[in-house]
């Protein structure tokens, strides 16, 4: 008998590529998970609200990443919760990466900026845009790439920031507003960003 399958799966890779002057240092290739508001996203953007004229549901697509020093993957914590990554950036580190009821990022770091507490001051940059997705060269799947330079995440007093979690936003998403709802989340084994890496996010969407 043939069997037919009914559903989409919405499947999904993350690799996460640290480089020092080019040199590769790190690479983590992890499963990240796409979140009920990522498929509560992708449900409406294929559909009408009102047809004659069309009305879609909403027209955001995917734009921006961003970092945190949360989630229950924070091997750090002894950095995490001290000067000068906290108070800035103080919370809690219980989110997974299971959870598809995550909405947020636990504890969102910037991309530049200040160095005030949550929420942060006018001009902060909290969440990064991608360039265009790469071309489609499998049909069924979609890549966004993100390169964070030296003196993003890490700069001024941030000499050295354990990022452990990572997001994928759409246009929706407000750059100067620290708590962005996500599409897609992972939080991974700690990443000390400095000033003398890359970190390059290779985000991978695959129905």
């Amino acid at each position: 008998m043939l069997r037919v399958q009914s559903d989409i799966e919405v499947k999904y890779n993350l690799k996460l590529t640290t480089r020092e002057r080019g040199k590769l240092v790190d690479q983590r290739e992890v499963h990240n998970i796409f979140l009920d508001l990522g498929r509560e996203w992708l449900a409406q953007l294929v559909s009408y609200q009102s047809l004659s004229p069309d009305v879609p549901f909403r027209n955001d697509r995917v734009r921006y990443m961003g970092f945190g020093v949360g989630g229950n993957r924070q091997i750090a914590l002894a950095a995490a919760n001290a000067p000068p990554i906290s108070p800035p950036y103080s919370g809690t580190n219980l989110q997974t990466d299971t959870d598809p009821l995550i909405t947020t990022m636990e504890r969102p770091v910037r991309i530049s900026g200040s160095t005030a507490p949550y929420p942060g001051v006018v001009g902060d940059e909290w969440v990064g845009s991608i360039g265009s997705a790469d071309p489609l060269t499998i049909p069924t799947q979609t890549t966004f790439r993100r390169l964070f330079t030296q003196t993003e995440l890490s700069y001024g007093p941030y000499v050295s920031v354990p990022v452990s979690e990572v997001g994928l936003f759409t246009s929706n998403a407000d750059p100067s507003n620290h708590q962005n709802i996500m599409i897609a989340y992972d939080t991974f084994d700690t990443i000390s960003k400095t000033t003398a890496f890359e970190l390059e996010v290779v985000w991978t969407i695959r129905f």
